[in-house]
């Protein structure tokens, strides 16, 4: 088995432990390697990654890997050196401290030598060179392979007229719609056809790569060069626009840039998970900028597209389906395509280890027991939503800073309910919830948990309100 497929299956196994959510975020970009024998590298593109994925999911990876008969996974730097792979692995497990990030009063923390260290990814684009190749790019987000449909027409023949009028007809072009819908797949597609078609002065990164990369440049001094690097650039692709939330130094900066960009003639491509409007502790004047392309939405895909999807990815990995089995597949998960692809690898995936044909019967077997999860329609934003009403405090308050008696316990009732009520994972729920971790997610269920078994009154509203949830 090679490396890809080991991958997709171990991508699939893990995805259900951690959340699509914490997957398009940091395991997007990750290229699967067979250094030996049962040992499969995934080669990351930044120490920042490696560092997170390393604290936050290794004994995940370990774990799930062993059931899948891969001995070992380990991590590493693209760029690093095979003589250097003993290095990285080892400081994976000593906990390297992340880079700094932008606090709330806007204050900035000049601590942790990993954002001033050499070859980091706030020093590497520093050096005043642009990249040779598109970096941050995964080899299969191209144009060919992006289905479309009627959910995400408006948002393709858009990226087709920006390729052909860039820096005219639609600048910026920000896309948005729910995670796993293939916001990342256009947004890298159309980065990777600029760069085909001759455009060297480009680039493609998540916005908090953008925002460690402008706090590394004010710490080491650098500042005038990163700004020369960056609004001097014809294409600025920008994936998770969300991840300026409550950063204002950074926010003005990317409008500065942004700007920049746009008076020059460049093209500027953004990706969020919301419309402008709806992106919380986001100054108003980047909201105002973002709205004056054009914003398209991509939706869910139709049965019609998912089919072609499931089509499409069946003659990719050269494995034989039945249609019927794709039918079925395509009619139970609706949500997402990023859903969609892990099913169809985990049905595979789990024929090939039992040694069995994949078959309707046997797909049924594997599915029915997630698809109740799936087709749930409870969302944590409707439990915020609700929760305050109950309580009497505004959603806005639940997810924010405030620790005012009221409000705690109904952030805590809501973390104890999305927890019941969804299938989202610790760390999607924190990230929900104003960004906490996923310890503080935990200790929130543990303690209206302990709370409700003493506390019949406390039971009886809780219980009200998950009839009431779910009609």
């Amino acid at each position: 088995m090679n490396a890809d497929l080991h991958w997709d299956h171990l991508r699939a196994a893990i995805t259900p432990i951690i959340g699509d959510a914490q997957m398009g975020r940091w395991f997007q970009r990750v290229t699967p390697v067979m250094a030996d024998e049962g040992v499969l590298e995934l080669h990351l593109e930044s120490r920042f990654s490696l560092d997170k994925i390393g604290n936050r999911f290794k004994d995940v990876l370990q774990s799930e890997a062993r059931k899948l008969g891969i001995d070992s996974i380990q991590l590493r730097l693209a760029s690093v050196p095979p003589a250097e792979v003993t290095t990285e692995v080892r400081q994976l497990s000593l906990g390297v401290p992340a880079v700094p990030e932008e606090s709330e009063e806007s204050s900035l923390t000049i601590a942790g030598a990993t954002a001033t260290a050499p070859g980091s990814a706030v020093a590497k684009p520093l050096d005043g060179m642009l990249p040779p190749r598109p970096d941050g790019l995964r080899r299969d987000h191209t144009l060919d392979r992006f289905v479309v449909g009627r959910a995400n027409r408006l948002a393709f023949s858009a990226a087709l007229e920006v390729l052909r009028t860039p820096g005219v007809s639609f600048n910026p072009l920000f896309l948005h719609g729910g995670c796993g819908l293939g916001k990342t797949h256009l947004l890298q597609a159309i980065t990777r056809q600029f760069f085909i078609q001759g455009e060297r002065r480009m680039r493609y990164l998540p916005a908090e790569h953008f925002v460690h990369q402008f706090i590394g440049a004010l710490q080491q001094k650098t500042l005038p060069q990163f700004r020369k690097i960056f609004r001097e650039l014809r294409v600025l692709a920008i994936d998770d626009i969300q991840a300026f939330a409550g950063k204002p130094r950074s926010q003005q900066e990317l409008l500065e840039t942004v700007d920049a960009i746009a008076q020059r003639g460049g093209q500027v491509l953004l990706a969020c998970d919301v419309p402008p409007r709806k992106l919380d502790r986001l100054h108003q004047q980047l909201k105002n900028r973002f709205s004056a392309g054009l914003v398209a939405l991509v939706d869910p895909p139709d049965l019609e597209t998912r089919i072609s999807i499931l089509r499409q990815e069946v003659v990719r990995g050269g494995v034989h389906v039945p249609e019927e089995v794709i039918h079925h597949i395509a009619g139970e998960v609706r949500n997402s395509s990023r859903e969609l692809l892990g099913v169809l690898v985990r049905v595979v995936a789990e024929c090939e280890l039992s040694n069995s044909v994949v078959s309707l019967p046997r797909a049924k077997a594997i599915l029915d027991p997630i698809a109740i999860t799936l087709q749930r329609r409870i969302t944590i934003d409707i439990i915020v939503e609700r929760i305050g009403r109950r309580w009497g405090v505004p959603p806005e308050e639940i997810v924010s800073r405030s620790k005012t008696r009221n409000t705690a316990m109904a952030r805590n009732v809501a973390t104890y309910l999305a927890r019941i009520l969804t299938d989202h994972s610790l760390f999607e729920i924190g990230e929900k919830m104003g960004g906490r971790s996923h310890s503080t997610v935990s200790s929130a269920y543990r303690k209206i948990q302990k709370m409700i078994s003493t506390d019949p009154e406390l039971r009886d509203e809780i219980e009200k309100t998950m009839k009431d949830l779910r009609g």
